[in-house]
């Protein structure tokens, strides 16, 4: 049997993601995991849990994953242990030699529980797959993490057993643009506040996104409480993916905070200028796109408003905005309201739309 490091001279890795000391690769964000090619008879995965995998309790926020093989999602489940043994293709010495393409992809947001890869066990031969003729980053909050998209009440709290990534217009429109993608976005998030259920409640400034931007994530559990380091401990190396064009959908949240407050609108616009401001430094050589609406659109324009101001304050010219159609039922609902997986599709078309008039 050979074993394989889960690192980018092995795999394509996807979305951000870390080591430790056994080398065990720490996916983080939504999306994150791997994609290889595969020649021999058996492949095995396996999965290591961070504290909450520990916690019965918290089967709520346990990490959820799949794997595919040639494009077939064959296996999902949540990572409800410590460890667990995944099976990808089964065979022995007497098999004959299976070639087949193979991806990891963690289907839960980092916020909620991360998941690690140990080296891959298999009879065979693991390489690389390329990297696709297009890169996309795409930063936001539950919308971006296809937060409830296999709940179809919206009466139904979150639980990381209905998120869904790969059913997020972020992950379908990069399919539509045949792109590469990685996400960074944490359900409740914003650029000034989280989610309050008030504009009279207080402003929520512990779940705002642009202060864990540079780093590897952001999760409430330790990759290992052994260890106690978690993604927000660890900088992340832009070199590492470098975009070519970053699509930034942040307010949703905000919203809930800022509605019928012009003063806190304003602190939204010059806020997020700041965070343009991060992102660009962060890839110089990258197109932005901002883009507002898919839940709600009152705060589109003020989102429009900081990209103005940023345009004409940096000089950058190669930044764009654009809005969706928010939802409006005809389409259903996942949990907590969010949308269903034909108002991702929807979403999906009109954004890969725009990018394909940005990109030429």
């Amino acid at each position: 049997m050979n074993k394989y490091i889960v690192n980018e001279q092995n795999v394509k890795l996807t979305g951000r993601g870390t080591w430790d000391e056994d080398d065990n690769y720490w996916c983080a964000l939504s999306g994150s995991g791997f994609e290889c090619h595969f020649k021999g008879r058996s492949f095995t995965l396996k999965l290591v849990g961070d504290a909450a995998s520990e916690k019965p309790a918290n089967d709520a926020n346990w990490a959820r994953y799949a794997v595919y093989v040639n494009g077939i999602r064959t296996v999902e489940g949540l990572l409800d242990g410590i460890a667990k043994t995944v099976p990808v293709i089964c065979g022995t010495e007497m098999s004959a030699e299976t070639e087949a393409d193979i991806k990891f992809v963690k289907l839960s947001e980092c916020a909620m529980s991360t998941i690690g890869i140990c080296p891959i066990v298999c009879d065979g031969e693991v390489t690389p797959l390329p990297d696709k003729p297009l890169k996309l980053e795409i930063i936001g909050d539950s919308i971006t993490c296809g937060y409830g998209t296999d709940e179809y009440s919206p009466e139904k709290p979150f639980r990381t057993a209905t998120e869904d990534f790969t059913k997020a217009y972020s992950f379908k429109a990069a399919g539509l643009l045949g792109a590469d993608v990685r996400a960074f976005s944490i359900s409740g998030w914003g650029i000034i506040s989280g989610y309050v259920d008030s504009p009279e409640k207080p402003q929520l400034t512990g779940q705002i996104l642009p202060p864990y931007y540079t780093k590897v994530g952001f999760s409430y559990e330790k990759f290992d409480d052994r260890d106690g380091f978690a993604p927000q401990d660890i900088n992340w190396d832009f070199g590492s993916y470098v975009p070519d064009l970053i699509v930034i959908n942040l307010g949703t949240n905000d919203n809930s905070w800022c509605t019928g407050h012009e003063d806190r609108y304003e602190l939204y616009v010059s806020e997020y200028i700041k965070f343009l401001n991060t992102v660009h430094d962060c890839n110089p050589d990258s197109k932005i796109l901002c883009v507002m609406g898919i839940m709600l659109d009152e705060i589109a324009p003020y989102m429009e408003k900081a990209v103005a101001k940023f345009k004409e304050q940096s000089g950058f010219e190669q930044i764009y905005t654009m809005r969706f159609t928010p939802q409006d039922g005809s389409l259903g609902y996942g949990a907590d309201w969010h949308p269903s997986p034909a108002t991702h599709d929807k979403a999906a078309e009109l954004l890969s739309a725009r990018i394909k008039e940005i990109m030429g």
